[in-house]
């Protein structure tokens, strides 16, 4: 997946969330490839001490599929 190309569609504040979990599941049912940002950083926070430790975990799709990851995100309670 090229970065540059790449739209942050959700945040979350731990690894450990189930909606996190859920939203990944999804994602890839619906045949969409993401990528996981701050994943280490922010699971070990403070080890890293260039990274802030409100740095959230970030899940990014292509931008020709962040509409379709929008919904799927929204249909999650």
């Amino acid at each position: 997946m090229n970065a540059n190309n790449a739209v942050t569609v959700a945040t979350f504040t731990s690894n450990f969330d189930m909606k996190f979990f859920l939203f990944k599941e999804m994602l890839e049912e619906a045949g969409i490839k993401y990528m996981v940002v701050n994943e280490i950083s922010s699971t070990v926070d403070g080890v890293f001490a260039g990274s802030p430790s409100n740095m959230g975990i970030e899940i990014r799709v292509l931008e020709e599929n962040a509409e379709e990851a929008f919904e799927i995100y929204n249909s999650i309670k």
